[in-house]
């Protein structure tokens, strides 16, 4: 059975969201980095749970958490030069992540998609295992979108020669990649040099679960919507 080997990748210095990684969300005093490592700690499929990151912080909490509750989790200090926002995605993509690991497969997720339970985990992880055997070099998580589109002053998914405002649902799909899973062996992403293969699955996963922080409104947004699907009795893990 492969190695299925989870990513976290936590950069120190966010500058529109101050400690994004750490400062405390949802009744978790840990922050989003907490939050992740205990949804991950529920994945069984995952051999490792690697935290690559130059935040000194995150080191930390991430060493404590292997201590105290998952020895799974390996704290990973990330150069610097890999670290900065200067740094482009696709170097860090191809330079880096690549070479972390000489075989296995990787799960790439991170802390800024809070409501992504274990149960959705394992709900991609199925749907890797099931593309992979149908010829597919790597999964990524997509959003699936039937909205009114305009590109260029027209219609961009719909045709409103035939029908000015069709019903949603009947709208041809589009599919926007929301960032939260990505799996892919790391032999794949050696040869490709990016974090989607040649021939790519899209799993679509819910928009209310693959919402994710960029800014401080939506951290503030997303706190408050983790905080009352607990009060609903729903489990953030």
């Amino acid at each position: 059975m492969v190695d299925l080997i989870g990513f976290i990748p936590c950069r120190a210095g966010s500058e529109r969201v101050k400690n994004k990684n750490t400062r405390p969300f949802a009744g978790f005093d840990g922050g989003l980095l907490e939050l992740k490592l205990r949804q991950l700690q529920r994945v069984p499929e995952l051999s490792r749970i690697v935290v690559s990151t130059n935040d000194a912080a995150v080191l930390d909490y991430a060493e404590r958490f292997r201590q105290d509750h998952d020895p799974r989790v390996q704290p990973l200090p990330r150069p610097d030069k890999y670290g900065v926002s200067s740094t482009s995605m696709g170097e860090f993509i191809r330079d880096y992540i690549a070479y972390l690991e000489q075989d296995g497969v990787m799960v790439w997720t991170h802390v800024t998609h809070p409501l992504i339970t274990s149960a959705s985990y394992r709900e991609v992880i199925a749907a890797y295992h099931a593309a992979a055997a149908q010829g597919h070099d790597s999964l990524i998580t997509a959003t699936k979108l039937q909205k009114f589109l305009w590109k260029d002053g027209k219609p961009f998914n719909y045709d409103n020669s035939v029908e000015k405002w069709p019903r949603s649902q009947d709208i041809e799909p589009v599919y926007e990649i929301n960032h939260g899973v990505y799996m892919m062996p790391f032999s794949v992403m050696r040869d490709t040099g990016d974090r989607i293969g040649r021939k790519p699955y899209f799993h679509a996963m819910p928009e209310h679960d693959a919402m994710d922080i960029d800014w401080q409104d939506q951290f503030d947004l997303l706190d408050e919507i983790a905080r009352a699907r607990v009060q609903r009795g729903q489990s953030l893990l």
